[in-house]
């Protein structure tokens, strides 16, 4: 049996366990499989060391080796190169299909990056400048023939509406045209020419043809343009408490659509170090990307099977708040405390009315130009040999960057010495001695990440919504909320929060007495449920202003996790980043960490990632070129990806799944029919894929004819009525559902399947109908029931709902579906500056409060040093000073 490039079938499923991401094993766990599989008789069991042998020649075949590096600190690290993870996936019929190369413009959702307006901000030249058609390239500020004969210059390939369309110049006018009409490219119109030029009438406003990125390529091969965030951030190496940092750098292919960044499998490791900074890693990362600028990556293309270039752009920076600010070259948390814009001041100017309004609106914007241009001068301060020059710089720009003050450092000290031995030297003279010296010196002088084309770290770091909000407001509200409850309150708490109806939330399991057992140490997805759920619990516990705070958290949600956005002009401000996926594959990282010798782990972790992409690529029926042919894995190595449903879990891969849409069209069923015995059912699919219970609140029963007879539905439902109100709740201010009073209109309704249209979040209104922890439950242990029960919240009546508009499922879907009137942002003050000229009156109070403390016991502390101060005295009879201690009067 053929299973190439495998020997035979044992040493391929030796390989995926040996490269499982989740699942490691140690080189002695491997050498007992390895004993344990000879001791049952399998037969070509290789020895350890063969087994070794096979995996470095594949390396050879279809992987990669990662790059040794040395940044300009001195420190060896190790990077798996971009630009094979790139050529891996346009080499794989399962990923090259779903890679787009153009921005796109809709008037509907905003889901996709290329739809968003980043990629707009590229110069068309920094985009992929051609549009392949059998075998034809059309670049930009190249001549074509469209099918009507018309001559036509392309500017921009842009997708409309799902079409790939051309901005054109024909003659004067700008056009936009569709991509399938285009017929003869440059080459082609001009060998109909005799003398095989073309006669411009205006050749001043005519661009260079052919178009000079044509050199880049072979003759009949494709350009494209791929856009990679790369993400960064100190990861613990360790799975205990004892912390081991590294510095991990991650990246992900954002031409594929965010269904599938969402999956691990299409996250790709670059680099760790426990000793290298970001910067010095990120570095080469920009060395690779800059020489693609001039050697694009030769790729085939398993979707067109044509070989192509690649040219890598990084269009942003995606990480948590720290690492941006060290990413932007930004002081942190100093008076300029944002990283892309100029808000902020001293204290003074803080705490003053205007001040510290200004502080809710955007300032003036950085940039990577503007940011240089400060590093410059800090290094030019410090060629002086005063420190606090340099500091004064960083306090009033808010710019400092890491690998600068390494040469700050340095500068100073050299200053400092030359000034030493020669006082009288002039500081120009010093200045120059200094630059000279500076300039002759190998390595970054300051971030290396603003001198990336099309990058600006100071706009180009989205905002983080997991540490933001979650880590963050949640986490500071979490607290606020807890450290005050009594243990009586606690057990209340935890009563109604374990109470709480997870129907169409999509949260783990709630876990009500560990997160208050816990309560200092919760994790993202604790707070992510208590953001959706907390607020219908607290009453009774809070104050009124702390209600209003945690009812606000709760409507972040609705501005920031959305998978979708509708009015992207008028909501760009509020777009946020998620990068939960890069933290989760941290777990992956850790695995490769603690198996790793530690006496190499970047190397080793490197090489063990790219072990992993390796065999990723060889399942998924991925290609490379051997002996000058482009080969792919035997049929049998192909299949198991797509045919092992365990294979598939640990490596990752979720593939595409097929939903039979004939049930999902909305009609009421109003047909008789002729089945007198129908069975109860658990569950029916709705259109967004959701399983809704019957338990949810309106859907009551769900039955199917126990004898199938032509003509009868396959299923029909039983719904009970609610009706919603037009008014929002008064504490809660969220759409309420009730009953419908007696004779208004039927309580019950019988539909079909096709009109359940998506789950949502209802919560029970247990503080108008005052529940209380009444009943009780049985407490399971080990899959059995116990002797012990607690407390569960007994709802006083059926009647009575909220609709949960913090939940984050199907949030879009519902607020399409309700009014606007009751999903409207409700503004808190409506003289926003008037509350914040009140707010900063609180807050110099509050400061000047607390500089007198701090004045207070600065003055307290200098009494205490000077109670017992040293007095000098002179021993008469030995002659000599004696050092006394004696109690200040």
């Amino acid at each position: 049996m053929d299973y190439s490039p495998y020997p035979n079938k044992l040493t391929m499923l030796l390989d995926i366990m040996d490269n499982l991401p989740r699942l490691h094993l140690s080189s002695n766990h491997f050498k007992f499989l390895l004993w344990l599989l000879k001791q049952v008789g399998v037969q070509q069991v290789p020895s350890y060391d063969a087994f070794r042998k096979v995996q470095q020649d594949l390396t050879k075949i279809c992987g990669s080796e990662p790059i040794e590096c040395t940044s300009s600190m001195g420190n060896h690290f190790y990077v798996n190169d971009p630009r094979e993870a790139i050529k891996r996936q346009f080499a794989n019929p399962q990923v090259a299909p779903h890679i787009n190369f153009y921005p796109e413009e809709t008037d509907g959702p905003i889901s996709e990056v290329w739809q968003a307006d980043r990629w707009k901000e590229f110069d068309a030249s920094d985009l992929t400048l051609m549009y392949s058609k059998n075998g034809k390239q059309f670049y930009v500020n190249e001549v074509a023939m469209l099918h009507d004969s018309r001559l036509v210059i392309p500017l921009l390939w842009v997708k409309r509406h799902g079409v790939l369309h051309a901005d054109c110049n024909i003659v004067d006018v700008t056009a936009s045209i569709s991509a399938n009409e285009f017929d003869c490219n440059y080459f082609e119109i001009v060998e109909s020419f005799p003398d095989k030029k073309l006669p411009w009438q205006d050749l001043t406003s005519i661009p260079v043809m052919p178009n000079p990125k044509r050199e880049l390529v072979g003759k009949d091969e494709d350009l494209y343009v791929v856009m990679i965030p790369v993400w960064s951030d100190d990861v613990s190496g360790n799975k205990s408490k004892q912390y081991n940092k590294h510095i991990n750098l991650y990246m992900e292919n954002s031409n594929l659509p965010a269904q599938l960044l969402q999956q691990e499998y299409f996250v790709n490791f670059l680099s760790t170090s426990p000793h290298a900074t970001s910067p010095e890693q990120l570095a080469e990362i920009r060395k690779i990307v800059n020489d693609t600028q001039t050697n694009p990556i030769r790729c085939f293309n398993a979707d067109t099977k044509r070989k192509c270039g690649v040219i890598l752009r990084i269009p942003s920076l995606p990480a948590d708040n720290p690492q941006q600010s060290e990413e932007a070259s930004h002081i942190g948390t100093g008076n300029k405390l944002c990283r892309r814009c100029h808000v902020g001041g001293s204290h003074k100017e803080k705490e003053s009315d205007t001040g510290y309004h200004a502080l809710y609106y955007t300032g003036v914007l950085r940039s990577a130009a503007e940011t240089k241009e400060v590093l410059k001068k800090q290094l030019k301060a410090a060629m002086t040999g005063v420190a606090s020059r340099v500091e004064e710089i960083q306090t009033q720009t808010g710019t400092k960057d890491t690998v600068t003050e390494h040469w700050i450092a340095i500068l100073l000290k050299r200053a400092r010495e030359t000034l030493s031995d020669n006082p009288r030297k002039k500081s120009d003279e010093l200045v120059t001695e200094l630059t000279e010296w500076l300039d002759g010196q190998p390595g970054e002088k300051m971030n290396p990440l603003l001198d990336i084309s099309g990058l600006d770290p100071t706009q180009d770091t989205p905002v983080e919504i997991l540490h933001t909000i979650l880590l963050g407001i949640v986490k500071y509200v979490w607290f606020m909320f807890h450290s005050k409850l009594s243990e009586e309150q606690q057990r209340l708490f935890t009563t109604r929060l374990q109470s709480t109806d997870t129907d169409g939330l999509s949260v783990p399991p709630i876990r009500a007495a560990y997160m208050m057992q816990y309560r200092n140490a919760l994790i993202g997805k604790h707070f992510k449920t208590l953001m959706q759920t907390m607020v219908f619990h607290v009453h009774d516990l809070v104050t009124p202003s702390e209600f209003e705070v945690i009812k606000a958290v709760g409507e972040l949600r609705a501005i920031i996790w959305v998978p979708e956005i509708r009015n992207m002009d008028q909501y760009l401000v509020t777009i946020h980043n998620s990068t939960e996926i890069f933290e989760c594959f941290n777990a992956v990282f850790r695995m490769c960490s603690i198996l790793s010798n530690h006496q190499a782990p970047s190397r080793d972790i490197a090489r063990k990632f790219a072990s992993m992409d390796r065999l990723k690529h060889i399942l998924s029926e991925g290609y490379w070129l051997y002996n000058g042919e482009w080969m792919e894995a035997s049929l049998r190595v192909r299949q198991i990806l797509k045919t092992d449903v365990m294979i598939q879990r640990h490596l990752g891969w979720v593939p595409p799944c097929n939903i039979n849409y004939d049930t999902n069209a909305s009609s009421v069923y109003n047909s008789a029919v002729q089945s007198n015995v129908w069975v109860n059912n658990k569950a029916v699919i709705a259109k967004s894929g959701d399983s809704c219970e019957f338990t949810i609140g309106r859907l009551r029963e769900i039955l199917s004819p126990d004898i199938a007879i032509d003509g009868d539905p396959d299923f029909i439902l039983t719904i009970e009525r609610f009706i919603l109100g037009v008014e929002r709740h008064p504490d809660f201010d969220m759409p309420v559902l009730s009953c419908p009073q007696e004779g208004t209109c039927d309580r019950f309704l019988v539909v079909e399947p096709q009109d359940v249209l998506f789950c949502i979040s209802v919560q029970h209104d247990c503080r108008l109908a005052g529940c209380k922890p009444s009943g009780s439950r049985v407490v399971r242990q080990e899959w059995k029931d116990t002797s012990r029960r607690v407390a569960v919240i007994s709802h006083e009546d059926d009647d009575n709902y909220i609709v949960n508009t913090h939940a984050l499922h199907n949030a879009i879907l519902l607020q399409d579906l309700l009014p606007r009137s009751l999903t409207s942002p409700t503004p808190l003050h409506q003289d926003r500056q008037k509350f914040h000229f009140d707010l900063a009156k609180d807050y110099r109070l509050t400061q000047e409060k607390k500089r007198k403390v701090t004045a207070e016991k600065r003055k307290q502390k200098k009494r205490e040093e000077f109670k017992c101060r040293p007095v000098i005295l002179m021993d008469r009879e030995r002659e000599s000073v004696v050092a006394m201690f004696q109690p200040q009067t």
